[in-house]
């Protein structure tokens, strides 16, 4: 039998519930995932998990695995070679068995939110042959430990950026193939930025290092550099920093670009303090021009945006937030933890609330922004700087009520 939402039958037909021993075998895991799981067995209910370390795998759910669950769930990291099955097996009462074969991981999206489909097994025999299986690989498998763990920690933010590039690089390919980019429909007589200054970004000269590609480079940058004199005053009276010149000017550089490959330039202003890193930044990539509010994330084990995240515990503090979000006016979004979601997708502060606790500054940009598509009125050479300088307006609300650990 076939089943495209594994989540539907695990709660509808009390799989979890009723569950006494579980077996699952899985590319990678998320938090929201394990907790929806988790949270619906029964406590005498053992779990027996091994997964990989190839997809990426959240090294908060497997901390607390390891601290929280040690006599509930028996974890294993298979290493031996690229680990990606997905097979979820449920001892029922009775000495009944169900098992699932399919290609969602155990994650909130691999099991309800994408287009996935499962293979549901109830014969027997079936399912012994999937327990061997399962064993094979349980046995060969390590037992996590506080030392993976911290090893997986010291490597997961590199892996974490390098999965975001890659899936913004496969949506850019994706829209790009898809013909949503018609360059050639539009008019840049009157645009700021050129059809040639967006092509300096596309995918085959992201990594290319000669003179001719550096003289382009140059050319974007000296536009974002003439942008930043046009607006500088303005800037000034939002008192951001005590500097005139921008806090921050993206390298020409590839090699001090993620991957080594320039993707963007830009500018940003801010305070540059340790605690927040918040800057409002203008970034120009190959589609889109954006006026950005941005938090980069730090080194491994400090915990940035503490503040914020401390102040959106409190009702008044979220109410206030989220009128300042909904000031913005349309075409805005919010990035946590790579996933990016229109504002208007929040119907209260408290789904905003619950979309920002995914954030983990040791990890993780935090972004508010709009973009603006090659050709838009907004970004013409005439209308870019007041365009820029009415949404750092805006922006800056949210900059200060972040910024200030006392919100």
């Amino acid at each position: 039998m076939l089943i495209k939402k594994l989540a539907a039958p695990l709660i509808n037909e009390k799989i979890l519930s009723q569950a006494e021993h579980v077996y699952v075998a899985t590319a990678g895991i998320s938090e929201p995932a394990f907790d929806f799981v988790v949270g619906r067995l029964s406590v005498k209910c053992k779990v027996e998990l091994v997964t990989g370390l190839d997809v990426l795998t959240s090294p908060n759910v497997l901390r607390r695995i390891w601290a929280q669950f040690p006599d509930r769930v028996a974890a294993r990291i298979y290493g031996r070679n690229f680990f990606h099955p997905n097979v979820y097996i449920f001892d029922m009462p009775y000495r009944k068995a169900i098992a699932f074969v399919g290609s969602g991981s155990f994650t909130l999206e691999g099991l309800k939110d994408h287009e996935e489909v499962f293979y549901k097994i109830t014969d027997p025999k079936e399912i012994e042959n999937l327990k061997s299986w399962f064993i094979g690989y349980y046995e060969f498998a390590e037992p996590l430990t506080e030392r993976i763990i911290q090893e997986y920690e010291w490597a997961y933010p590199a892996m974490k950026q390098r999965d975001i590039v890659s899936r913004q690089e496969k949506k850019q390919f994706m829209e790009l193939a898809s013909h949503a980019f018609q360059w050639d429909s539009i008019r840049f007589k009157l645009q700021y930025f050129k059809k040639e200054d967006y092509l300096v970004f596309a995918s085959d000269k992201a990594s290319v290092q000669t003179d001719e590609m550096q003289a382009e480079r140059l050319v974007v940058s000296n536009k974002l550099l003439h942008l930043h004199e046009l607006i500088k005053n303005h800037v000034a009276g939002l008192k951001l920093q005590v500097e005139t010149e921008p806090k921050q000017i993206s390298s020409l550089d590839p090699h001090q670009h993620p991957e080594g490959r320039l993707r963007s330039q830009w500018f940003a202003y801010g305070d540059g303090n340790d605690h927040e890193l918040l800057q409002l930044q203008v970034i120009l990539r190959q589609k889109d021009v954006g006026v950005w509010l941005v938090s980069s994330p730090l080194k491994q084990g400090v915990e940035a945006r503490r503040h914020f995240r401390d102040q959106m515990k409190d009702a008044t503090y979220r109410g206030n937030f989220f009128k300042l979000l909904s000031a913005l006016g349309a075409g805005y979004w919010m990035e946590v933890a790579g996933d990016v979601r229109p504002l208007e997708t929040f119907p209260n502060e408290d789904a905003l609330w619950e979309f920002t606790k995914g954030d983990d500054g040791r990890y993780f940009t935090f972004k508010i922004g709009k973009n603006y598509s090659p050709g838009d009125p907004d970004i013409s050479t005439e209308n870019i700087a007041p365009t820029v300088m009415k949404q750092f307006d805006k922006l800056v609300l949210l900059y200060r009520q972040m910024d200030d650990p006392l919100g």
